[in-house]
């Protein structure tokens, strides 16, 4: 399978890219139509608001909350850091659907973008995980939004976030920095992971470093969004109610 890859491998990366592109765009225009016909029961000031802070945390938590991975598994590249700022995206695409958390992975894109350390390929691919996993995740969540379907819509991400992690090194992230930097300088970088060589740096890139830094990172988000969700719900709709009334007080008078 790996041979036959590397032998049709621009056939191949363009075939991947063309879908991954239509499965995203179709999951966004399925969301827009989803979110037209189930109309949120806050009001729409309501709802900006809470996105609002919703992404502001997103970006809080991306820029001051990191765990960098070499202190889990000291063979990975430095580059690679723990962080939670998809967790107020998941919450968002659960309150108010699948849409909504789009919006907020997309202003979360939008305010690390100035200040991107990866001339915007990191931002990029953070931007296409945190879309594909919101929406699958939300679409599975609102049909079923039960504890159990919160465990499925997760549990779905995790798979979801691997498959767009794997991808979107592949196809773009890798190359970019090869073309930016030279080979050997993005090889040098690489050369931590045991057993990594030229020939099969692309491959061990992935199974050594992509997949198993992408697993906890998803799994980390999904266990705290799972924890923390219920709470933000109520809480929200707490104050939600609170208001209505306040509202309804003062209107008598």
């Amino acid at each position: 399978m790996w041979n036959f890859i590397k032998e049709n491998g621009k056939t191949f990366e363009i075939v991947i890219g063309v879908l991954f592109a239509l499965v995203t765009a179709l999951l966004i225009y399925l969301a827009y139509k989803y979110e037209r016909r189930n109309k949120s029961t806050a009001t729409p000031m309501k709802k900006m608001a809470a996105t609002s802070i919703l992404a502001a945390l997103s970006i809080i938590l991306y820029y001051f909350i990191k765990i960098p991975i070499k202190l889990i598994l000291p063979f990975m590249p430095e580059f690679f850091d723990l962080h939670f700022s998809s967790v107020p995206i998941y919450i968002g695409g659960f309150m108010f659907g699948p849409l909504t958390g789009v919006i907020i992975a997309l202003l979360r894109m939008l305010v690390k973008l100035p200040y991107s350390s990866t001339l915007g390929v990191g931002e990029l691919a953070d931007l296409v995980i945190g879309v594909l996993t919101v929406l699958v995740s939300s679409f599975i969540y609102h049909k079923n939004k039960t504890k159990k379907g919160a465990f499925i819509a997760l549990a779905t991400s995790i798979i979801v976030w691997l498959i767009a992690a794997i991808i979107a090194n592949w196809l773009f992230i890798l190359p970019f920095y090869i073309t930016l930097y030279s080979f050997e300088t993005v090889y040098g970088m690489l050369s931590i992971i045991p057993g990594i060589t030229p020939e099969n740096y692309m491959l061990y890139y992935t199974l050594i470093g992509v997949i198993p830094f992408n697993l906890i990172l998803s799994t980390l988000v999904s266990v705290v969004t799972f924890l923390i969700y219920k709470r933000v719900s109520i809480a929200y709709d707490s104050i939600a109610i609170e208001k209505e009334v306040s509202d309804n007080h003062e209107h008598k008078y």
